[in-house]
C-alpha cells in the first residue's frame, strides 16, 4: 500500500501543471536546481539537503513541495529529457534515426540520467512524448500492433545502454590488442583469433558505430513489412 501511495504521489507531481522556475522554492525551481547539480557533479551528489542548500533553504522547506528524493529524481529525469523531435514528415526510417540521434545526445548531455533506475514503464509527460515519438514511425513501418511496444523498448534500451557504455568506457587502444594476443589462441577462440588477425578488433572507445550498425540491421529487417 505504501508503494502504491508513493507511485501515485510521483505520478501526480509529474502531471501537475508544468510549473515554471520563476520561484526557486517551487517544484520547477527545485527540479532545475537538482538537474544543474547532477549535471555538474553526478546523480550521487543529489540529496534533498544538498539541493536545499544550493537554493538557500532547509531540506524541510523542500519537502513541502517534493515528498522525497525518489520523486525528485523522477521529476529530474522527465524534465531533463525535454521534448522529443517533432514529427518531420520524413519516411518512417529516417524519423526513427532522428529519434535515436536526439536520445543519444540528451544522454551524453546528462550522463547522470543513465544512472536513474528504470522502475517501470514511462509515465511522465516528456517520457510519454518520447515514447509516442518512437511508436509513431514504427507504426508506419507496417509492424504488427502487438509488436510495437516490444520493438520500441528494444530500440530505446539499445540507445540508452550504448550511451551508458560510451560515458564509462576508457579506451585502451593498441594495448587491448597486445593484451588479447597473449591469451587468444586459435584452438580456443577461433573466431576471435581470426578477427584479430584481420585487424578488426580494437578498443578505441567509440561505441556509436555499434549503435548505428545495430539500428541499420533492425530497420532493414522491418523494411520488407512495408511492402
Amino acid at each position: 500500500m505504501a508503494a502504491d501511495k508513493s507511485a501515485e504521489a510521483t505520478f501526480r507531481l509529474l502531471w501537475e501543471t508544468e510549473e515554471s522556475a520563476r520561484s526557486t522554492l517551487s517544484v520547477g525551481g527545485i527540479v532545475e536546481a537538482a538537474i544543474a547539480l547532477a549535471d555538474a557533479e553526478g546523480l550521487g551528489a543529489v540529496s534533498m539537503q544538498r539541493v536545499a542548500g544550493e537554493l538557500g533553504y532547509t531540506a524541510m522547506a523542500l519537502y513541502r513541495h517534493v515528498p522525497g528524493k525518489d520523486q525528485l529524481v523522477a521529476l529530474m529525469a522527465d524534465r531533463a529529457q525535454g521534448s522529443p523531435p517533432a514529427e518531420s514528415g520524413k519516411e518512417w526510417r529516417s524519423e526513427i534515426l532522428d529519434w535515436a540521434d536526439a536520445a543519444w545526445e540528451f544522454y551524453l548531455a546528462h550522463p547522470w540520467m543513465l544512472r536513474v533506475a528504470t522502475t517501470g514503464a514511462p509515465t511522465g509527460p516528456n517520457e510519454l512524448a518520447w515514447f509516442e515519438a518512437l511508436l509513431r514511425p514504427l507504426a508506419r513501418s507496417g509492424l504488427a500492433a502487438e509488436n510495437l511496444v516490444a520493438t520500441a523498448m528494444f530500440l530505446s534500451s539499445a540507445v540508452r545502454d550504448l550511451a551508458r557504455i560510451a560515458t564509462e568506457i576508457v579506451p585502451s587502444g593498441s594495448d587491448y590488442g597486445n593484451l588479447l594476443a597473449r591469451v587468444v589462441q586459435p584452438d580456443r577462440f577461433p573466431t576471435l583469433a581470426s578477427l584479430m588477425a584481420s585487424g578488426v578488433v580494437e578498443d578505441d572507445g567509440d561505441v556509436r558505430p555499434a549503435l548505428d550498425f545495430g539500428l541499420k540491421i533492425l530497420l532493414d529487417g522491418l523494411a520488407p513489412r512495408t511492402s
